[in-house]
């Protein structure tokens, strides 16, 4: 049973011959493979040999091709800046309404979001049908959050509810055509990255994001893709409206208590995620995964993908990841 086969098979609940193996690797792929991080993000061939190349040495399930958290937003406008660590970008509207003013990408090859649709292709041609392949959507609110700084960002929904809206609606619009391109290109599902909706509360998740989630996951599911939508941090708080969304896999992080949100999970759906990043992947010791790995997927039901709650980090030993992968694979059957 190929990757491909497995991921399709358990997350709709029929037998496999064990869960899958998709950790959110994406700077730790760069770090592996030894290609400075700012290549690895603006170099297309770069990036497509880094993932032919680890997810094959580290029998990955997926292909995920990510690479930093502004490059939709590049395409906006914005101008991220590498500091020797971590990738930053100031805002590129100073207030909510502004957001009109912005103009949809073209995806025109060179472009940020033109490279990831020819990486895209260039792994389906080698790993279509054999790993999932995912594409990546920055979701409206984390956009709209990055575009104007996250602070304020938190602070406008807040005051002008209304306003906050009107403004993600480019930021949207631009997910369904990308979710579209990313599909022709060779997708088989999409991951939504939202994790900016784990800072609000409930309720004005459920009034103004909710309801572009739902559209945003019923496109991706409408031919059979599946959705895995991505809210790191503590969202125990909004299990029940995010599994709502009808979402065929939902990350969910460390905070999360998966023995009772188990409970909530309805046929075709299952978690991904609950280690640590850092405790557990970053700073566990070698001969602890398998516990840890045999404990989340009992609490569940087997109804989990287990991996990190979020990014793998980029130190984390091959000792760690081989024993991480390891202990995946000794839950077979």
């Amino acid at each position: 049973m190929n990757g491909y086969e497995r991921t399709l098979k358990f997350v709709l609940g029929e037998p496999v011959d064990r869960p899958p193996f998709m950790p959110l690797a994406i700077e730790w792929i760069s770090r592996e493979q030894g290609i400075p991080y700012p290549e690895f993000i603006y170099d297309p061939e770069k990036r497509i040999r880094s993932y032919r190349a680890a997810v094959t040495k580290y029998d990955f399930d997926c292909v995920l091709p990510d690479a930093d958290f502004y490059e939709q937003l590049e395409d906006f406008g914005a101008k991220p800046l590498f500091d020797g660590k971590a990738f930053s970008a100031a805002p590129i509207i100073e207030d909510v309404t502004e957001a009109s003013r912005l103009t949809l990408p073209d995806y025109a090859p060179g472009t940020r979001e033109g490279n990831r649709l020819a990486i895209l292709r260039a792994l389906a041609e080698e790993f279509k049908g054999i790993k999932y392949i995912f594409g990546i959507a920055v979701g409206p609110f984390t956009e709209f959050c990055n575009a104007r700084g996250v602070e304020d960002g938190l602070c406008d929904l807040m005051d002008d509810e209304d306003a906050v809206e009107e403004a993600m609606r480019i930021f949207f619009e631009n997910d369904m055509r990308f979710i579209d391109a990313q599909f022709e290109a060779g997708a088989d599902g999409i991951q939504i990255v939202e994790p900016c909706c784990s800072l609000i509360p409930p309720a004005l998740y459920e009034e103004h994001v909710l309801p572009l989630h739902q559209r945003m996951i019923d496109r991706i599911q409408r031919d059979g893709g599946f959705a895995r939508l991505h809210i790191c941090g503590d969202t125990n708080r909004i299990l029940p409206l995010t599994l709502g969304t009808g979402t065929h896999i939902l990350d969910v992080d460390y905070q999360v208590d998966v023995e009772a949100g188990a409970k909530l999970l309805k046929p075709g759906q299952v978690f991904c995620g609950n280690l640590s990043p850092a405790s557990d992947v970053l700073n566990g010791k070698p001969e602890d995964f398998a516990e840890k790995v045999r404990r989340i997927d009992a609490a569940t039901g087997r109804r989990i993908i287990i991996s990190a709650g979020c990014d793998i980090p980029p130190a984390t030993t091959v000792e760690n990841m081989t024993a991480f992968h390891d202990a995946v694979t000794a839950l077979a059957e």
